[in-house]
């Protein structure tokens, strides 16, 4: 699996060394930026599995406000003052710790976070397939059309890349049955075309799947996961670490924010 990749935005170095280096400990690799401005690129063009973002940064918690249009980073932290608590409401916001912090209290945070990255990472998992299906039918309006010669290329919790002789629409519905490998289970979904290549190559999702597929399709997928993808990182805050970033004020909690934020 690859490594867990986050994009950290602060312009305060003591915070940001500590960050940076509890993260990498943990084996995240780290984009460290200081600006607003040097973020918001990076968040249009790479995928991150995780942001921590210094609202002292102005405009720094407007990169996940409700209004934006991708959940990218995956899982946010804000670090926020006490008085600066109120402000992410409206955001997707998942962690808050707030300033001052040790390095123990971050650790801690990370650790509490990372059952979700492995979440996302889990659902997000594309194994490689060769896998011809039973049927695969593009639903229109004049009338279906079964798909002649198409073959399952990876699939995931979420969806699957198939590759056909046709072209098909942006959109469009497919319906396809195939059986899982090295299993008589017989897997139905419905999906929707969200990319296309001039080779046929096309990205499903699906819009629906019988809770007992689903449920066949996920045990299946997870006996193909790399081993590290189920391992927690080691531990690496030290018992006795009070070291503070921020100002010299008494340390704050770890502040788990709400689902409807997100």
């Amino acid at each position: 699996m690859e490594p867990f990749l986050a994009l950290v935005l602060s312009a305060d170095p003591g915070p940001l060394a500590v960050i940076q280096k509890i993260l990498e400990e943990h084996g995240v690799t780290v984009r460290a930026v200081g600006s607003v401005q040097a973020a918001e690129p990076l968040i249009k063009t790479i995928k991150f599995d995780l942001g921590v973002f210094d609202h002292d940064l102005p405009g720094a918690l407007n990169l996940v406000s409700g209004r934006a249009t991708s959940a990218n980073p995956k899982t946010v932290f804000a670090l926020l003052r006490s008085a600066q608590l109120k402000e992410v409401r409206g955001k997707r916001v998942h962690f808050v710790v707030q300033k001052p912090f040790t390095a123990d209290l971050f650790a801690r945070s990370l650790r509490a976070a990372y059952g979700a990255m492995i979440r996302e990472r889990r659902v997000a998992f594309r194994h490689p397939v060769q896998i011809k299906p039973s049927s695969s039918t593009l639903v229109q309006e004049q009338g279906n059309q079964h798909l002649q010669s198409s073959i399952i290329l990876d699939l995931s919790q979420a969806g699957l890349c198939i590759q056909t002789q046709e072209i098909l629409p942006l959109g469009a519905t497919l319906q396809i049955d195939f059986h899982l490998p090295e299993t008589s289970e017989l897997i139905h979904v419905t999906g929707a075309v969200k990319w296309t290549r001039a080779s046929g190559r096309t990205g499903i999702s699906f819009t629906h799947i019988p809770a007992a597929d689903q449920k066949n399709l996920t045990a299946w997928l997870d006996s193909k996961l790399p081993y590290e993808m189920e391992a927690i990182p080691r531990a690496v805050a030290q018992a006795g670490r009070h070291e503070r970033f921020g100002e010299l004020q008494p340390v704050a909690a770890t502040v788990l924010i709400p689902a409807q934020n997100q």
